[in-house]
C-alpha cells in the first residue's frame, strides 16, 4: 500500500495539506502518516534520567496534540477516518528530518501546505520549496486556501522529454483517483510545428486517462507562469503535475524565485512535483 507523509507544524495553514491528504485517501487506497517535528527543550540538569524523562514527556505532549488535531480535521471535513497513524520526532532541523524520514521509510509522497498566495516567489521561498528541490520522494504542495473536493482533473505540464515514462507514472495515479489528465506543453522554437491532434490520438490509445493535449507556443513576453495561469483558469484542474530535473533546467528556471510572474490561479491549486529520472 502507498504511504503519504503529511507534515504539520500545528498552524492553521498546515491544515490545508491535511485536508488534501484526507480527501486523496478517500479516493485512493493509501496510508496517511501525520508527522510533526519538534525541537525539545533540554532541562538544566546533569542527571541523564531526568533529561530522558523530560524528552519523553515532551514527545508525549506533542503526540497527544497531534492526535487531537488530526481528529479535529477529520471531523471538520466530515470524512470517516481511514488507515492513518501519528508520528512526532525531536530534531533541530524539521526540513532535513522530513526528507530523511520520508526516504528511509519508503513513502510514496510528502504532503505539505504552502503559505504563498498570489506571487510565485511567496511559495518558492518557503520550506516547502526547499523540500521540493531536494526531495527524491514526490511532493504534494497544497495552498493554504485549499478546501476539499474530489480530484477529477489533473493538468500535466510537460516539456515532452520522457513523456512515455512520465505518463506511466501519471496514468495509474489518475486511474486510481477516477480522474482525467490534460497535457500542456509550451514550446519556444518558432519553427517547431507540433500537431496536438495527432499526439492526442496516439497517446489516448495507450493512456485512456489522457483527455486533452494542448500545444502552445511560449509567449516570451508574458512568460511561462502567466501563460500556464491563463490555461489553468480555462481548464480548472484539481491538481497540477510537474517533473523536475535534478539539474538547473526546465522546472528550476520556470520556478526561479527571481521571476516576477504571478500564479494567481496556480497558487490556489495543489501541485504534485516528481523528480525526473535520469
Amino acid at each position: 500500500m502507498q504511504k503519504i507523509l503529511v507534515t504539520t507544524d500545528f498552524s492553521i495553514h498546515s491544515k490545508a495539506g491535511m485536508r488534501f491528504a484526507i480527501q486523496l485517501a478517500a479516493q485512493k487506497k493509501v496510508e496517511l502518516v501525520f508527522f510533526h517535528c519538534f525541537q525539545a527543550l533540554i532541562p538544566t540538569t546533569v542527571f541523564r534520567e531526568r533529561i530522558e524523562k523530560s524528552l519523553e514527556n515532551q514527545g508525549d505532549t506533542f503526540l497527544k496534540k497531534l492526535k487531537k488535531l488530526v481528529e479535529g480535521v477529520y471531523k471538520s471535513v466530515n470524512i470517516t477516518p481511514g488507515n492513518y497513524r501519528t508520528v512526532v520526532i525531536d530534531d533541530l532541523n524539521p526540513g532535513v528530518m522530513i526528507l530523511d524520514y520520508a526516504e528511509k521509510n519508503s513513502f510514496s509522497f510528502i504532503c505539505m501546505s504552502t503559505r504563498g498566495a498570489g506571487q510565485l516567489r511567496k511559495i518558492m521561498g518557503t520550506n516547502t520549496s526547499n523540500i521540493i528541490l531536494k526531495s527524491a520522494v514526490p511532493v504534494l504542495a497544497i495552498p493554504h486556501t485549499y478546501r476539499i473536493h474530489p480530484i477529477k482533473k489533473i493538468l500535466y505540464a510537460s516539456d515532452l522529454e520522457n513523456l512515455d515514462q512520465q505518463m506511466q507514472v501519471i496514468s495509474p495515479l489518475a486511474e486510481s483517483l477516477g480522474a482525467k489528465v490534460d497535457l500542456a506543453n509550451f514550446f519556444n522554437q518558432v519553427s517547431m510545428k507540433l500537431d496536438a491532434g495527432t499526439l492526442s490520438e496516439m497517446w489516448q490509445k495507450k493512456y485512456p486517462e489522457l483527455d486533452n493535449v494542448i500545444m502552445q507556443q511560449l509567449d516570451t513576453t508574458s512568460g511561462f507562469a502567466a501563460q500556464l495561469d491563463v490555461l489553468s483558469k480555462k481548464l480548472k484542474p484539481d491538481m497540477v503535475v510537474f517533473f523536475r530535473n535534478v539539474n538547473k533546467t526546465w522546472f528550476d528556471k520556470v520556478f526561479s524565485v527571481s521571476r516576477s510572474e504571478t500564479f494567481s490561479f496556480i497558487s490556489k491549486v495543489p501541485m504534485l512535483v516528481y523528480r525526473k529520472s535520469s
